[in-house]
């Protein structure tokens, strides 16, 4: 059995972030995550080529100040969204794409240099290996008299303090709680929605930017799909080039060699001939990651319930939080939710006396 002052849940952002925090304030903890890879809904994948392309979280703005603040601390520079004055504009499949002029864009979007998941790199760099585990779901967590209790398979781990950073739908379906939590807070578990869960991002790699030689920014919208948004995804240096966007949620149901097709033949529609040229294409179904999305006991609306105020309590006198974007007061459902989210468990936790009864 192994032991732990905190013990992470998810080696996500809020994860990764919580430690980043504590190790700074003195304090060790175990991030035990589901996954073989860091990152969680943060997930960049290079091509052989070497483009890399998010599959997950992309874009922050100014206003998201945490993590600007934290991205100037790990020095990792950002680099504006390119939109361009028009986009194209797709309403009927059966109709030829307009452009359209876009509004003056007073509230830009920002990508990450080498995309997002250097943020997660530069934060496992404060992670020693002895304190992760990779590809260990937790399938129990019991809060007994001397400790909290978590199972995975074989291995027991045992704690002061545990803080689940999955989302909480997701949570109520993976992991045994007992004792178990207030049947209203479980209630609002589930109907709360779990940002990314139902999106699925597709990216195109090319050789050139041959989109722009015809006066294009690779801006596009449609009411048909499959893409439904569309983006020029180059690099800050424009070396690598690529298209990114979001597909139809209902795209979920098709296999990935029909969704391929899918978006060549849009991509045609949209560029002409030359979209069939690339090197690569890349896909991430969220709502088919088993630690990502679970289904809901009834619909919900995007956002709903995220950043409410029972969220923000610790549970089992002090020793269970639940944490993660969709926790947090502020910005739920965004990077900067998940930051947030960090911050707030590393201050109960540090003001508390947790850590050292």
């Amino acid at each position: 059995m192994r032991t732990a002052d905190v013990l992470i849940i998810g080696g996500g952002l809020t994860g990764l972030t919580l430690n980043y925090l504590l190790r700074k304030a003195g304090y060790a903890a175990l991030i035990l995550e589901a996954r073989g890879r860091l990152g969680g809904r943060i997930w960049t994948k290079t091509t052989t080529e070497g483009v890399n392309i998010d599959m997950g979280a992309t874009w922050l703005g100014q206003k998201h100040t945490h993590l600007v603040q934290l991205l100037q601390e790990l020095n990792l520079p950002v680099f504006q969204q390119r939109l361009g004055a028009k986009a194209l504009f797709e309403q009927h499949q059966q109709d030829k794409a307009q452009i359209v002029p876009l509004p003056p864009n007073n509230d830009p979007s920002y990508r990450i240099q080498g995309g997002t998941s250097a943020l997660i790199q530069a934060l496992a760099r404060h992670l020693p290996d002895e304190a992760v585990l990779l590809d260990t779901p937790v399938e129990k967590i019991h809060a007994k008299a001397d400790g909290v209790y978590t199972f995975s398979g074989a291995l027991t781990i045992k704690s002061k303090v545990v803080v689940s950073t999955l989302p909480p739908n997701l949570l109520t379906h993976r992991i045994k709680l007992q004792p178990a939590l207030p049947d209203s807070l479980i209630r609002l578990m589930q109907q709360t929605h779990t940002w990314m869960g139902e999106s699925i991002k597709a990216g195109v790699a090319y050789k050139s930017l041959f989109w722009r030689k015809d006066g294009q920014e690779g801006t596009a919208f449609s009411h048909t799909g499959p893409f439904t948004e569309l983006y020029d995804h180059t690099d800050a240096e424009e070396g690598h080039f690529a298209l990114k966007g979001f597909l139809r949620n209902d795209m979920a149901n098709l296999g990935a060699p029909a969704r391929k097709r899918l978006v060549e033949g849009q991509l045609v529609k949209f560029f002409g001939q030359h979209a069939l040229n690339y090197t690569s294409y890349e896909e991430a179904v969220w709502p088919a990651e088993p630690f990502t999305h679970a289904p809901y006991e009834h619909p919900v609306l995007p956002h709903q319930n995220n950043g409410h105020e029972m969220y923000r309590k610790p549970y089992w006198d002090g020793r269970f939080f639940l944490a993660g974007s969709e926790t947090a007061e502020t910005f739920p459902g965004y990077m900067e939710g998940a930051l947030r989210s960090a911050e707030w468990v590393h201050q109960e936790l540090t003001q508390s006396n947790t850590l050292f009864k």
